[in-house]
């Protein structure tokens, strides 16, 4: 008698089943967004430590225009944030509001925006490089921008102009989906247009790309000329009111009121001028040392001796490069289109970004996608060595496992400092204490947003009573607003509490004062 057997048969229904089931859903992708997932929502909130300045400004301006039409500076609904005085792009905030609606202002709610948009990045980016490179480099670029150190730090705290590059790339994964379906240029051209609103860098990112893209695509008569009219009219429609900002701002014209929005002028300098530098040779070493190292030296911005993707691959994205423009040049030899092309453009558009700006991590973020995508590409290439294959797989795993030690371990305590730990928990007890004056340490950056966005202040009550130290500047120095002067310096002698750095607070005589210390700070209210 036979004995059955339930290995798999040729048409079995477990094949089958397994047939239908890969055929709609990559496995990799799967195992790649269950990693990606994993290291992003683990300890979401509490790694990094405590509060940037930049995101709690972002955060709380979106909170002020959700509850009272305004930004911190009285601008109705503006489409770019005055900030601290020469700008801030206010997309971030505006993916924030629904958020903060729902859960409040807190420091999880400012960062769950940064987390939906890293979590949809790994399909889309996935989708983008499956459709203009092959499966095979879809997967692998999956699981590398699943275990990158840069995603997923990006993706756990926020960086108002880490949206930018996200935008970016929805608008990137919809131009290689018009190759096939052309309709889908309108809203490639639409959202590459809102990636302005984005950040600074996209003045020179974004022209150089789509021109490229433009003339590759005409020149193989890939849309029609009414879909690219439509689409150049989307992006110009869109794109209006950034190219209104630069020129109010650029040639002192009056801020734009309307009762839908506002593009304000700007009371202190424009940050994105003074980012510029016309010193190309210089610029060009200073970003070559970047991305070689993967380290700028900014700890929000990397894990030392980790860097963007670990340090190894910048060996890997070179060669992808040269792949990918061999491959589009043997294509162009025989007239036909290449939609690895938008990869090359985009890589290409952030080289010339990196020429006129000084570099960084953060004003380099539009690089980020490409150099993943390119590593990946070369890693395909080496995957039909075995010995490659298991050489990679085993760097890649080793990094990853040591980078996730490092993060949700030392990095802790090493990022404390620039998130300014406890500071937050310091002046939510303060305010609890007292009704009366507090003086706040000037030793962080920008003190005042931090008391804005934790005691959830009127925007209009800080307009009426706030005092710059440095008014007109780039960095506007608040010296006192409401009940709340910054520097201890310059306490009053009504002073009911006061919060000190911890190293302040051992230098403070303070008789008829009770101390109170949190991890990084001390507040000292007064008894009685």
């Amino acid at each position: 008698m036979a004995i059955p057997r339930y290995t798999s048969e040729p048409d079995g229904p477990l094949k089958r089943l397994a047939d239908r089931v890969g055929s709609r859903v990559d496995l990799v992708l799967i195992a790649a967004l269950i990693v990606g997932v994993a290291v992003r929502v683990w300890e979401f909130g509490s790694i990094p430590p405590g509060l940037n300045q930049d995101e709690a400004s972002t955060a709380y301006d979106a909170f002020s225009i959700l509850n009272y039409g305004v930004d911190r500076s009285g601008f109705h609904i503006p489409l770019v944030l005055n900030s601290w005085g020469s700008g801030m792009y206010a997309l971030a905030s505006y993916l924030e509001m629904p958020f903060i609606a729902v859960f409040g202002l807190s420091i999880t709610a400012a960062r769950m925006a940064f987390l939906v948009a890293g979590l949809v990045a790994i399909p889309v980016f996935y989708y983008l490089l499956r459709e203009s490179v092959d499966l095979r480099t879809a997967r692998i670029g999956a699981v590398l921008l699943a275990i990158s150190p840069w995603h997923i730090m990006i993706s756990r705290w926020g960086l108002d102009s880490n949206m930018f590059p996200f935008m970016f790339l929805l608008g990137a994964a919809c131009l290689v989906r018009s190759v096939k379906s052309e309709r889908w240029l309108i809203p490639a051209f639409a959202l590459i247009a809102v990636s302005l609103y984005g950040y600074g860098t996209a003045y020179i990112a974004v022209p150089v790309f789509l021109g490229l893209c433009l003339a590759y695509g005409i020149r193989h008569k890939l849309w029609r000329g009414a879909t690219v009219a439509l689409s150049i009219a989307a992006f110009t429609v869109v794109a209006l009111p950034i190219a209104l900002y630069v020129m109010i701002n650029r040639f002192g014209w009056n801020s734009i009121e309307t009762p839908l929005f506002s593009i304000p002028r700007l009371t202190g300098v424009p940050r994105f001028e003074s980012m510029s530098n016309v010193d190309v040779f210089d610029n060009v070493w200073v970003a070559i040392k970047l991305f070689a190292t993967q380290d700028d030296g900014l700890i929000w911005n990397s894990v030392p001796y980790f860097g963007i993707m670990y340090v190894f691959s910048t060996v890997l994205a070179v060669p992808g490069l040269a792949i990918l423009c061999y491959r589009i040049f043997s294509k162009n030899s025989q007239k036909e289109f290449d939609p690895s092309f938008v990869l090359v453009a985009w890589s290409f558009a952030a080289i010339v970004l990196c020429a006129f700006l000084s570099m960084n991590i953060n004003r380099a973020n539009i690089a980020m996608f490409p150099f993943i995508a390119c590593t990946a590409v070369t890693v395909s290439y080496l995957w039909k060595h075995r010995w490659a294959a298991v050489v990679l797989c085993a760097a890649f795993a080793i990094s990853f496992a040591a980078f996730v030690h490092t993060y949700f371990g030392p990095y802790r305590s090493q990022a404390a400092g620039a998130f300014y730990s406890s500071f937050s928990e310091a002046i939510r007890y303060a305010a609890s204490q007292t009704q009366g004056q507090i003086c706040v340490t000037g030793d962080v950056n920008m003190p005042y947003i931090f008391v804005l966005f934790n005691t959830e202040a009127d925007p209009r009550e800080f307009a009426d009573t706030v005092r710059y130290d440095n008014p007109g500047a780039e960095f506007q120095q608040v010296g006192a607003f409401d009940r709340y002067t910054f520097g201890l310096d310059r306490c009053p002698a009504s002073t009911e509490a006061v919060i000190a750095t911890n190293a302040e607070a051992q230098q403070i005589q303070a008789p008829g004062f009770t101390p109170r210390a949190f991890e990084r700070y001390t507040v000292f209210t007064r008894e009685g």
